[in-house]
């Protein structure tokens, strides 16, 4: 038969389930099982004051709120534990460089996603596998097990806390450049030592290092040296050989006529022109030499080893020939003739500069001596480059101390009373020298901007004398005026003479510009253009020295011209040779045919200015008259002058 009691009744106590009669005990009792049974610590239990039971109670709880305290504090720990970890392990996932963790062994602990990319292959197939027998090339395996085992503490190999650059492979035979910074994973017991690998990719780095390096060091057109690389390597050079008592040597190379193949063929046929010479000079070097391209159509050949002149002159030698080849550019073939300067310091102790110097000199000379050859530095070639230097000091201070001057000398047509015009002609009186001669100043001037100073002067004065003349009421005749190729493809060359027109107020007509066949060899379409503007102020132009050049006719056709001026070179023989008769004749004939005034220069003589009358020429230079000061010339032009 059932009790009648049930069992909670029973574990309760008949007082407290049928009389609901309590005890503090009971009660505390209660509310600990309670605790027990829900894990719920959050209310303390009951605590009756003054009691024996009280007292368990209060010393209860205080242990309870300890336990809570810690077990809350660990839980925090934890949970700031696991938080530190996912910022970790998402900081290894997305992390752009490698981190590989390996034991005291070289056992591969942890293998991020970038290391997975970087050596091509996934966590679980090398987990557990040695890091150096899988990425350490064979040849420094030995050397990183001893670095592994030494805690990465030797100079020899990796080590710890610090960038090492090296060579990791992805698989036999494909390496790649890295770097390798090592930490300490945990710092106790060394038998169980981990280490963390942070190695960074270094494949793209180097590249970029190599580029910058070529951009900085290299011409990026042909691909040789660039100076900066040159002047690093000849400091170097002369600083070995002056320990070692050997010589270095330079060969300083300029293309011969390249601008007239730049400008007629265009800059791109220029550039294959320029990579084309840059392949023939590494053709002809060995592996000691450098070639650099110095700059526009100018290298530089440096030699270091065996360095004697005869090797030098054999090497040069060499260049030239490979230079005289045909090249083949547009569909049409051309040569490439070369000035090559030679210097080299023997026993001399010279720095780079000064030897640079030198072989341009020396360059410079062999563009004197007919081009397409080789010279080697002299001190005589210093000291007419120092004399050169001096002479456009000495110009500059002749047009600032008016000791320039000008003579005319008469145009007649057939008779001495018949004069047309004047050619104006400078003449330098120095202070100290005397006369110099136009042949002596005037090609310095050309290689420099004086030579359009000197332009201008000779135009500002030749005007100015043309208006003293107006003004005394004389009848004055067309003034001719020599100018420079450079100053002719100028862009002010036009304003300028517009405004000393305007400034003297003299008309167009009595101005005659003439320039030499030469210069039509630089730039034809800038001639073209600007001999139009020229001629829009109703100026003449004429073609000095006409046959001494190298033309095409076809330029004739083109060029505004009015008046083809036969050379004296000519005209001095041509009564008394046939070949030369023949010339001034074909001349002749091709001014008519393009209806041209012809003039000839230089005649002296009575035999000479008849041939050229019969071969139809009637307007002379030099016949009756030599250049006179402008006080002469004024007495002439009292007479009416012949209009032609």
């Amino acid at each position: 038969m059932p009790l009648r009691a049930s069992r909670e009744q029973e574990e309760q106590g008949l007082n407290v389930a049928e009389h609901r009669a309590t005890t503090e005990l009971f009660d505390l009792l209660t509310s600990m099982q309670y605790q027990q049974n829900n894990a719920d610590f959050s209310k303390p239990v009951p605590e009756e004051p003054f009691t024996e039971v009280g007292q368990i109670a209060r010393k209860y709880n205080q242990v309870i709120d300890r336990v809570s305290t810690e077990i809350a504090q660990r839980d925090d720990a934890l949970m700031r534990f696991q938080e530190s970890e996912m910022r970790k392990s998402a900081i290894l996932n997305s992390s752009m460089d490698c981190i590989v963790t390996i034991n005291r062994f070289g056992s591969v602990m942890e293998f991020n996603p970038a290391a997975e990319r970087t050596f091509g292959c996934l966590k679980k197939q090398v987990e557990g596998k040695s890091f150096i027998g899988l990425f350490i090339r064979e040849e420094d395996r030995k050397k990183i097990f001893e670095s592994l085992n030494s805690g990465f503490s030797t100079s020899n190999g990796l080590i710890l806390n610090r960038r090492n650059p090296f060579r990791l492979q992805r698989s036999p035979n494909n390496d790649f450049p890295a770097e390798i910074a090592i930490t300490k994973a945990n710092a106790d017991s060394a038998q169980e030592s981990e280490y963390t690998l942070h190695i960074r990719d270094m494949t793209r780095h180097v590249k970029l290092q190599e580029r910058l390096k070529f951009l900085a060091y290299s011409d990026p057109l042909t691909s040789l040296y660039n100076r900066t690389y040159l002047m690093d390597s000849l400091v170097s050079a002369l600083l070995f050989a002056t320990k070692q008592k050997t010589s270095v040597g330079l060969l300083f190379l300029d293309l011969d006529n390249f601008k007239i193949i730049n400008d007629t063929l265009g800059h791109k046929a220029g550039d294959e022109l320029l990579c084309e010479v840059a392949r023939r000079l590494i053709s002809v070097s060995d592996q000691f030499d450098v070639i650099a391209r110095w700059g526009g159509d100018e290298f530089v050949f440096m030699m270091t080893e065996d360095v004697t002149e005869s090797r030098l002159a054999k090497r040069a030698q060499q260049i030239l020939e490979a230079m005289r080849a045909p090249v083949h550019l547009n569909e049409q073939y051309f040569t490439i003739p070369t000035s090559i300067g030679i210097a080299y310091t023997g026993e001399q102790s010279l720095d780079a500069d000064k030897l640079i110097q030198q072989a341009d000199i020396a360059m410079y000379w062999a563009k004197e001596k007919g081009r397409d050859n080789a010279q080697f530095f002299t001190p005589e070639m210093s000291n007419i480059v120092t004399k050169k230097f001096g002479f456009e000091k000495e110009i500059n201070d002749a047009l600032a101390s008016e000791q320039f001057s000008l003579v005319f000398q008469p145009k007649v047509f057939m008779e001495k009373d018949n004069i047309l015009g004047l050619e104006a002609l400078i003449r330098w009186n120095h202070p100290t020298k005397g006369l110099i001669s136009p042949a002596d100043f005037i090609p310095i001037a050309e290689e420099s901007n004086l030579i359009i100073k000197i332009d201008e002067w000779v135009i500002d004065q030749a005007l100015q004398q043309q208006k003293a003349w107006r003004d005394q009421g004389l009848h004055i005749v067309p003034i001719a005026v020599n100018l420079s190729g450079r100053h002719l493809v100028s862009d002010f060359l036009v304003a300028y003479i517009s405004q000393k027109l305007n400034v003297y107020g003299i008309e167009g007509s009595l101005l005659e510009i003439e320039i030499t066949e030469g210069v039509l060899l630089q730039d034809i379409q800038r001639c073209i253009e600007v001999m139009a503007e020229l001629k829009a102020l109703d100026i003449r132009i004429s073609v000095d020295d006409f046959g001494t050049g190298y033309s095409s006719l076809s330029y004739l056709k083109r060029l505004p011209l009015d008046i083809l001026k036969i050379d004296q070179s000519f005209v001095e023989e041509c009564d008394r040779h046939t070949e030369d008769t023949k010339i001034c004749e074909t001349i002749i004939h091709l001014a008519r045919s393009l209806e041209l005034v012809i003039v000839a220069e230089g005649v002296e003589t009575a035999p000479q200015a008849e041939m050229l009358k019969s071969l139809g020429c009637e307007i002379f230079q030099g016949y009756y008259y030599k250049p006179m000061i402008s006080s002469d010339i004024a007495k002439l032009l009292i007479v009416d002058p012949v209009v032609c």
